[in-house]
């Protein structure tokens, strides 16, 4: 066993890793403006609790299950993070749709946070019990960006990778049965967690090769395949008509997804996958986004140890880099690999590459990388110490758009302005723009009248602009607007802009300096990698995220646009 002083030091980075991931926990000043999260919200307010443990199994009357409810026939999401939500919220009176995606935020971060007692178990095994390594994975993972932004989301990705996590320490530890069963509960957080089956599968055959006995060839195998079913079974319940019939509704709704996700549909989120390089996209996002370009840097300089110790690898480090690579492979050859999906492997690439760092030997390695590892986290939490960009906007607009006027909002985003305190938003002549329509010219006189008419065209996200002008042989109109809009040739012109980029704010400078690229369609001046602008809201130095994958920014922190026509 461990120390006294060893249990109050994970403790301290457990706390710590936990204030960060509810840090700025109502991001959205209770607009609710992530999509996933809003439909989630939807679903948990609505469903009611269950009077009996039978009515809880009845598919067909379970007042919890979401398809007994005409607005949710379309539903894909594991139940057990949303049910244990429910449970949580309505013990704590919290259940209403302005109360309870908070509640789900707040699990959300707990979930993620145990992650740091995990790895924490996970060195125990790898480093010996005295070495000043041993609390180096919590404490790079206390840190680490995309699961600090995921755990400000009232979602199921942070429950998918705790359970998983757990799963792996309890197979390490041969305890077979326990890990089924939480493997289980990693299915019905999300059914994905499906593709970590081959590691399982590769512990037991550890098993028997280690035993050759019958109970670890037939016995361990069948147990573990029957304790799974029954969390999923009990978990999932809903996802059966039945005792062991798979509910119609629930494989057609998969098959559905599936189809929306690939390139044989065009649906509007799927826009933005047209353009991009398998492999290489969802491999960019991680290394200087999710897990930031200290922590890749490190992780290849060290990985140069491996020449002189790849023979003594432990199991726990072998069957890790196994499982990032499988995921990482699977993930990144389909048309939509979203940041989210690679989650599960992160705490994984951490361990990875915290004993990678072990090889080298060196307490100024180490503290070089935490340093600015931990710097660049610290930036990214600071999207959460100013109100949401679109809340920035929406105020700028009360302010500053007259009443009655015609403010445009782009089809598939979000409408500004949002609800800001003492303003009301109808106050203003709404008009969607169709801009992901089939090209035509009936689209295009339709669009073109609108324009015409609009006095303010606003822009709440990058989430069109950046994604259609990618494909000019299927929107060569479109793409000719937002290229003519950008450069400053038509009668719209900018007269805001509003970022929250990861950053350090320093009032003192008075400015926002700028660093990295831009995707502005063809806009040559703005496309530098260094800008200055003295007009925003909050000065400082700021590191440009716009050509991260879409749903990094758009939810917390996207780049608001609004331009008048200067013909009216």
């Amino acid at each position: 066993m461990f120390s006294r002083r060893y249990l109050i030091a994970i403790l301290f980075i457990w706390l710590a890793a936990f204030l960060f991931r509810i840090h700025g926990l109502n991001w959205d000043q209770g607009n609710h403006l992530h999509p996933d999260e809003r439909f989630l919200t939807m679903v948990s307010t609505d469903i009611r609790l269950p009077h009996s443990l039978s009515n809880y199994l009845d598919t067909a009357t379970s007042p919890l299950n979401p398809y007994n409810y005409k607005q949710y026939q379309f539903f894909v999401y594991g139940t057990f993070p949303i049910f244990f939500t429910k449970y949580i919220a309505t013990f704590l009176h919290q259940d209403g749709y302005d109360q309870i995606y908070l509640v789900g935020r707040v699990l959300s971060a707990i979930f993620d946070s145990f992650n740091i007692f995990l790895l924490f178990i996970l060195s125990l095994k790898i480093f010996p019990r005295k070495s000043k390594f041993i609390f180096l994975p919590s404490l790079l993972y206390t840190f680490c960006v995309l699961p600090l932004q995921l755990s400000h989301f009232f979602a199921v990705d942070t429950f998918l990778t705790f359970f998983l996590l757990l799963t792996f320490i309890l197979l390490n530890s041969r305890q077979y049965l326990f890990a089924s069963f939480v493997f289980g509960l990693a299915l019905t957080s999300k059914i994905s967690a499906v593709y970590f089956a081959p590691i399982f599968a590769l512990f037991l055959v550890i098993n028997f090769f280690q035993k050759r006995t019958f109970k670890a060839l037939i016995l361990v195998p069948f147990s573990c395949l029957f304790l799974t079913f029954l969390a999923f079974r009990f978990f999932q319940p809903y996802a059966f008509v039945g005792l062991l019939k798979l509910n119609p509704l629930f494989i057609s709704n998969l098959k559905e997804l599936a189809v929306e996700s690939g390139p044989q549909s065009f649906f509007p989120p799927a826009v933005q996958w047209f353009s991009k390089i398998r492999f290489l996209f969802p491999f960019q996002n991680l290394v200087i986004w999710g897990l930031g370009l200290p922590l890749t840097l490190a992780i290849l300089i060290t990985s140069l140890q491996l020449k002189k110790h790849w023979r003594h690898l432990p199991l726990v480090i072998i069957a890790s880099t196994i499982w990032i690579l499988g995921l990482l492979l699977y993930q990144g050859s389909q048309f939509a690999s979203t940041m989210r999906y690679l989650l599960p492997i992160y705490p994984f690439i951490i361990l990875v590459a915290a004993y990678l760092i072990f090889l080298s030997r060196s307490t100024k390695v180490v503290a070089l990388i935490l340093v600015f590892h931990g710097l660049f986290g610290l930036m990214f939490l600071g999207i959460y110490s100013r109100p949401h960009s679109r809340y920035q906007a929406s105020l700028w607009m009360y302010q500053h758009i007259p009443p009655n006027s015609r403010v445009s909002n782009e089809y598939w985003d979000d409408i500004l302005p949002i609800n800001v305190p003492g303003y009301n938003p109808s106050v203003y002549q709404g008009v969607t723009l169709s801009f992901y329509d089939t090209e035509s010219p009936v689209k295009w006189q339709h669009l073109s009248s609108q324009l015409q008419d609009v006095d303010y065209l606003v822009m709440s996200s990058n989430r069109l602009w950046a994604s259609i002008p990618q494909l000019p042989s299927k929107y060569p109109d479109t793409t000719k607007f937002y290229n003519q809009l950008f450069d400053e040739k038509t009668q719209f012109k900018k007269i805001l802009e509003v970022n929250s980029y990861p950053g350090i704010m320093l009032p003192f400078l008075r400015r926002c300096y700028y660093f990295g690229p831009t995707n502005f369609p063809y806009q040559e001046k703005t496309n530098r990698w260094f800008t200055v602008d003295s007009q925003c809201f909050y000065p400082g130095i700021y590191f440009r995220d716009d050509t991260a994958e879409e749903a990094f920014t758009v939810y917390d922190h996207p780049k608001v646009l609004i331009f008048k026509n200067s013909s009216i």
